[in-house]
């Protein structure tokens, strides 16, 4: 794997592994989360100051930053048939900015909850903060498990927010198509019977940076079938949301900032 400043000098990354392949790493621990970790505070004061620091501080930051950045969002309307349910939002993988930019522009008062490894855990100061703001860091082990589960649990069907996962799991730079995915984080939605909405960045050239900027193109609600056991339908959320994905990043022209080229080829 290429030093990531060193594709950001040649602008070429060669590739092996669609589902391994991990060219953004920070080099950030991820440490093993304690087994008493708590996941949601149901405590009235922890819950205003959680919600004071996420739409009164974070939520305007993340929004000014986005502007400056150029970044866009197209189809948000579809969002409006999940506002009296929570959903879960499948995206592509391509830029630090995924941590936070669905926080900033999602419908005001709907909290958006980012699913990720537990780097964030081991940052002093930084642990606290992204806890409040959201952020679920996953497993390692099976002790917390189940407290991760109900967790997601409670924030989708009692709470009816978002949570945001990342199917493709590592961040690949400007990449403009669509990677192949696991489908093991497809079994919440079909586990608790909860719409998958599909969401991809796209790249356009800008006018005054040699950087492209980003579009975030929201795709129809996909709903698990009640007819199909949770198998079925995790299998079928997952194909059905990866060939929306695919036909959304298809559909627009994109600007190609980094090539990336198949090491066998």
């Amino acid at each position: 794997m290429k030093n990531r400043y060193e594709w950001e000098k040649t602008r070429t990354i060669y590739w092996s592994d669609e589902l391994n392949d991990d060219f953004n790493d920070l080099g950030i621990d991820r440490p093993r989360l304690p087994t008493n970790y708590k996941y949601v505070h149901k405590n009235i004061f922890v819950r205003l100051w959680d919600g004071f620091l996420y739409y009164g501080v974070a939520k305007p930051i993340l929004a000014t930053y986005c502007f400056f950045h150029g970044i866009k969002f197209k189809n948000r309307k579809v969002l409006k048939k999940l506002n009296h349910v929570g959903a879960f939002i499948y995206s592509n993988h391509v830029a630090i900015s995924d941590a936070f930019k669905f926080a900033a522009y999602i419908i005001p008062f709907k909290k958006v909850n980012i699913v990720g490894y537990s780097d964030a855990s081991s940052i002093p100061v930084a642990k606290h903060l992204v806890k409040s703001l959201g952020y679920l860091p996953i497993p390692q082990g099976r002790e917390n498990f189940n407290n991760f589960t109900k967790a997601i649990e409670y924030l989708v069907k009692i709470r009816k927010q978002y949570v945001l996962i990342y199917p493709e799991a590592h961040i690949w730079p400007y990449y403009t198509k669509i990677r192949h995915f696991k489908t093991v984080s497809f079994h919440y939605p079909a586990n608790m019977d909860i719409p998958v909405v599909p969401a991809v960045t796209v790249f356009r050239k800008s006018k005054f940076s040699d950087k492209p900027k980003q579009t975030v193109i929201f795709g129809e609600p996909i709903y698990p079938d009640p007819t199909l056991t949770v198998l079925q339908n995790k299998q079928m959320l997952a194909a059905k949301c990866f060939e929306e994905m695919e036909e959304i990043s298809n559909s627009v022209k994109q600007y190609e900032y980094i090539k990336y080229i198949k090491k066998d080829e």
